[in-house]
């Protein structure tokens, strides 16, 4: 591998455009190869807005397909307010074992909606 694919991330997963509003939703599941084991970080990165009445918790859970059970990381993003604009957030994810996943967003109350624009799985270097 030369020192410039090292320094661009490999994308493990992405998805685009789900509108959340009360019931949960769960993504096709997809294969992970690269891990922790390979050295790097994984990071989960999302953008995303909401359209709220009040306060709600966006929940993001990654999950093994093999025998459902959460990975120890996930992602808890407050809004307390009506409205929040296109926002986003980044976080490292512990992923270790290949194998295949999927992930599994969740509103804390059915208080408006979110509209997920983007969001990414991806390994990196550094």
């Amino acid at each position: 591998m030369s020192s410039l694919d090292q320094r661009h991330p490999h994308i493990l997963m992405q998805g685009q455009g789900i509108h959340l509003s009360g019931n949960p939703i769960q993504t096709e599941n997809f294969s992970v190869q690269k891990t922790l084991r390979d050295g790097g970080k994984i990071r989960f990165k999302i953008r995303y807005s909401a359209e709220l009445k009040g306060f709600c918790m966006l929940e993001v859970f990654l999950i093994r397909a093999q025998n459902g059970t959460q990975v120890a990381s996930s992602m808890t993003i407050p809004n307390s307010g009506t409205t929040a604009n296109v926002q986003e957030q980044e976080r490292e994810f512990s992923l270790w074992e290949p194998g295949d996943y999927y992930f599994f967003f969740k509103m804390s109350s059915n208080n408006g909606t979110f509209y997920i624009e983007e969001y990414q799985l991806y390994w990196s270097a550094s």
